[in-house]
């Protein structure tokens, strides 16, 4: 105020941001300029100081939500924490509970302090920090918050530190923690379970020897465990299941295999005998040896052992047949060249004649005549062939001489040089030649060499860039199909010159065919993957062609169907067969797959389509019920109520029939239109009933308006306060009339501000209460320090003491009377100097002190310290008893009274029972 007189400038408003920080504890804690520095002062240390004091709820959330200077926040957070927690405006309290900036320290005191459900809810559904949600479930006042709090923590080292720190203080929040690590502990246990079973399974399907009764054990310990809702474990013992399974079924084949080659070797050994002939010995080692394999691959033992004993027989047979060998082998031989087209007898008969006469059979000797015979006819008939044919290849010569050298003069180098070679060919078979055929012949040749020497000159320059081409195209990084293309290209462009010219070196020909070969061997390995692939995809396709037929199979079995759920099918299904990285195939094999899918997929879109035409038709009734409905909607008063119940036939109709995105939007619209027009009925009518009641309601809101601001009216006396609201309480209740729902707001606003003007006389009171409080306990802290003075011998001037003494705030006379007299008493024992007399004193009120302590704790419901409880527990059995026999002492037994009448004792109070007489005096109500 002075430097307002002094500067015509408000302290607030000053540029010195420590004037302006001054100025804040000058303003109204709900005042608009308050509020404006909490938000817009330029200063942080401004800013903080009046968001400390500002309790003006809207420019609380306006700085938290802009505010960055992190004391400032903090500040904010102090100030805010109360507002939002009380606050009348659940949205806004919503929006600074639910906005990512605000801290889980706002959230929890919010929590700790709101007594709305709802609030209490959201703010701790926002804090993430189990720290503070841990603090929260242990030392909140109310039980729903601190059970809320519990609920939110998860973690097993945040549960553990809750069950101990709530162990003796909420004994339901211990046991919900405990209760949840029980059951993590026991989860544990279980997945430890499930993992040693799932290895155990695992390793089951390659350890040998029989498992069957530990497969066995194994799944009977699976299903007493509960993990049902554990898919990744669930699909680990599918796998383990699937791997043993195989197993049996690989050793069951085994089996079958062992037992049926063990009785094709029986079969077998049974039809042995003595073989006729080298070659039934031969066939029958061959047999032997096929199926010693076949036992060997399958390590069937009892098998090998009846081959062996085969074996043994084919063995002995064996040397029977070595005696006769000689002589069926020269058998064999005439045989075979009687078999064949030769000529010659291989000297057979000398030799068979040099055999010994006891090996020589008579059937071995019938077999080697009538194979001579037969070599011997045919020598003879080959004879005559011969003739024939050197006679046929000499006219032969001379028509490939004669074209020889009408070629060699046409320039047909190729003609010639094939007519020269079948000549050089026929020479041998021709017999003798005429001389002069031998001339033109050798004439024919020369020729032929020389053009040929020119025309090789030229082949061999073409053959060089044919083969650097082909080595050119080994080079990295070309594209296979072009790589194909050009040694096609370049082994055609050799095929060419061949067809020109044939006699090419050999060196050239390796060197080329080396090229092609080694560029052409990547593309090869291209082509050959390609293939493998598209050969894979189309097992894939057909595979999942099969799951698409088992899956629609399923959908259409389920009653009642789930269209959406079939719907999402149809459309996923369709989109992993398209981009589901399934594999391409060749055009032809994908036309025949795509229409197998189709057809497949076919099934559940027609059961698609005709629900949708079932749920289009519904939609469309539905559309024609409310459409008739607004031609009555200004006059029915049931058509809203209406409107909505065929709106949850219409939801319904949408979950049991849904048809298309686009139809539904279509239908969807076409149903708003003809609810808007129902309501929009029904609006014209009421808005004639709004207009009549408009007026009324902005003479409501003046008086609401009047009550606000007189909420806002802090430095009026309360008995002023008191009467204005009694003129606008009865100005409100000749106004309101009869109780209107559209008068809701206004109605609220009115109590709201009346609420806050209460708040204000019940402030203005607890500061008047407060005071005497205060100065009540300075006065007995005054007198504290007295007694501790004159007990232990000190001195004290009187004047001094007087003069603190009427420094403190008014108390009423007979308080005041009652605190001097134990002033005087202990300034008396000062002046005295007598110590000890004043220590008897203050030793014989210390019981009747301390007593007085507990009473007090008793009638506020306040906590005792430990050691007092037996004691407290003595007490209030006593005061029980004096309860029922009478019942006029209970005006003695005043809070305020006894406060007082401790006070007024003389006594020293120790630090604890200070403590106490601080709670004590907090938890005071009205001084008289």
């Amino acid at each position: 105020m002075i430097s307002t007189r002094f500067f015509r400038t408000p302290l607030h408003e000053h540029a010195d941001p420590a004037q302006r920080i001054l100025g804040v504890a000058e303003l109204a804690p709900d005042s608009d300029d308050l509020a404006k520095l909490v938000t817009q002062d330029a200063d942080a240390g401004v800013r903080a100081a009046a968001a400390r004091r500002s309790n003006h709820f809207a420019a609380l959330v306006a700085g938290w939500n802009t505010e960055k200077d992190p004391a400032v926040r903090e500040a904010l957070e102090a100030s805010l924490a109360p507002q939002v927690a009380d606050s009348a405006d659940g949205a806004a309290a919503k929006s600074v509970l639910e906005a990512e900036h605000t801290t889980d320290g706002l959230r929890a005191e919010v929590a700790r302090r709101t007594r709305d459900a709802d609030r209490r809810a959201l703010a701790l559904a926002g804090i993430h920090d189990e720290e503070r949600l841990v603090d929260l479930a242990v030392s909140a006042g109310q039980a729903e918050t601190r059970q809320a709090a519990a609920e939110r923590v998860v973690t097993k080292e945040a549960l553990e530190k809750l069950a101990q720190a709530a162990n003796n203080k909420d004994r339901g929040v211990a046991k919900l923690a405990q209760r949840r690590l029980d059951a993590m502990k026991d989860r544990a246990a279980q997945e430890g379970a499930a993992d040693d079973i799932l290895a155990k399974l695992e390793a089951l399907a390659t350890t040998p020897g029989p498992v069957l009764t530990a497969v066995v054990e194994l799944n009977r310990r699976w299903q007493a465990l509960d993990m049902a809702a554990d898919a990744t474990r669930l699909e680990r013992i599918d796998g383990a299941r699937a791997a043993l399974h195989a197993r049996f079924e690989r050793e069951q084949a085994e089996q079958l295999a062992k037992a049926r080659l063990e009785r094709e070797v029986r079969d077998w050994s049974a039809t042995l005998t003595p073989p006729a002939s080298a070659q039934d010995l031969e066939a029958r080692h061959a047999e032997l040896a096929g199926l010693k394999a076949k036992a060997h691959e399958a390590n069937d033992a009892p098998a090998l052992e009846m081959l062996a004993m085969a074996e043994a027989r084919l063995v002995q047979w064996a040397i029977e047949r070595e005696a006769v060998a000689g002589a069926e082998a020269l058998v064999i031989e005439a045989e075979r060249l009687a078999a064949d087209t030769s000529i010659d007898d291989a000297n057979l008969p000398a030799r068979w004649q040099a055999l010994d006469r006891s090996i020589r059979t008579a059937d071995l000797t019938r077999r080697f005549e009538a194979a001579l015979i037969v070599v011997e006819q045919r020598r003879l008939a080959q004879v005559a062939v011969a003739e024939q044919e050197a006679s046929a290849a000499r006219q032969k010569v001379h028509g490939l001489l004669h074209a020889a050298e009408e070629a060699l003069a046409a320039g047909q180098m190729q003609a010639a040089r094939l007519a020269a070679d079948a000549i050089k060919a026929l020479k041998p078979d021709a017999g003798n030649l005429p001389k002069p055929t031998h001339q033109r012949i050798s004439r024919v040749v020369q020729q032929l060499v020389e053009l040929e020497r020119w025309e090789a000159f030229g082949q061999h320059d073409a053959r060089i860039r044919l083969i650097e081409r082909a080595e050119a195209l080994t080079a990295p990084g070309t594209d296979p199909a072009k790589v194909a293309q050009e040694v096609k290209k370049a082994r055609d462009e050799w095929k060419a010159l061949d067809a020109q010219h044939a006699g090419v070196p050999k060196s050239l020909w390796e060197r080329f065919d080396g090229a092609c070969e080694k560029a052409y061997a990547p593309a090869a390995r291209h082509f050959a993957e390609q293939a493998a692939l598209r050969k894979a995809a189309r097992k894939t396709r057909d595979d999942f062609i099969e799951k698409t037929a088992q899956e629609g199979a399923a959908l259409m079995g389920v009653e009642p169907r789930d269209l959406r759920l079939m719907e999402q099918w149809v459309r996923d299904t369709e989109k992993n067969w398209r981009e589901g990285g399934l594999g391409s195939v060749d055009p032809g094999a994908w036309k025949k797959l795509d229409a197998k899918f189709r057809e497949t997929v076919g099934i559940v879109r027609q059961a698609l389509v005709t629900a949708r035409g079932e749920g289009k038709a519904g939609r469309e009734g539905l559309i024609a019920e409310v459409t008739a409905l607004a031609a009555t909607a200004a006059t029915d008063r049931d058509a809203p109520a209406k409107v909505k119940a065929i709106q949850q036939r219409w939801q319904a109709e949408a979950k049991a029939h849904p048809v298309g995105h686009r139809d539904e939007r279509l239908l969807w619209e076409q149903f708003r239109a003809a609810c808007d027009n129902v309501f929009e009925a029904r609006n014209a009518k009421r808005k004639e009933v709004d207009d009549r009641k408009s007026e009324g309601r902005k003479v409501l809101e003046e008086i609401a308006q009047r009550m606000d601001q007189l909420a806002r009216l802090t430095e009026k006396t309360e008995s002023d306060l008191r009467k204005d609201m009694r003129e606008v309480d009865d100005a409100w209740r000749k106004a309101f009339g009869r109780p209107d729902p559209a008068l809701k707001g206004v109605e609220s606003r009115f109590r709201n501000a009346r609420s806050a003007v209460e708040a204000l006389l019940k402030e203005k009171v607890r500061v008047r209460e407060s005071a005497i409080w205060q100065a009540l306990a300075a006065r007995e802290r005054l007198c504290d320090e007295l007694d501790a003075l004159a007990a232990g011998g000190g001195v004290a001037e009187e004047s001094v003491v007087l003069e603190q003494w009427a420094g403190f705030a008014e108390v009423p006379a007979p308080w005041d009377k009652r605190m001097a007299s134990r002033r005087d008493a202990a300034l008396k024992s000062l002046a005295d100097g007598d110590a000890d007399r004043h220590r008897g004193v203050v030793e014989k009120a210390s019981a009747a002190r301390a007593l007085g302590l507990l009473e007090l704790e008793m009638a506020l419901g306040l906590e005792s310290p430990p050691e007092f409880q037996q004691q407290r527990l003595a007490l209030q059995v006593a005061k029980l008893r004096e309860r029922f026999k009478s019942a006029g002492s209970a005006a003695a037994d005043e809070p305020p009274e006894r406060l007082l009448a401790w006070c007024a004792a003389p006594g020293i109070a120790e630090r604890r029972d200070r403590e106490r007489f601080e709670r004590i005096l907090a938890r005071m109500g009205p001084a008289h």
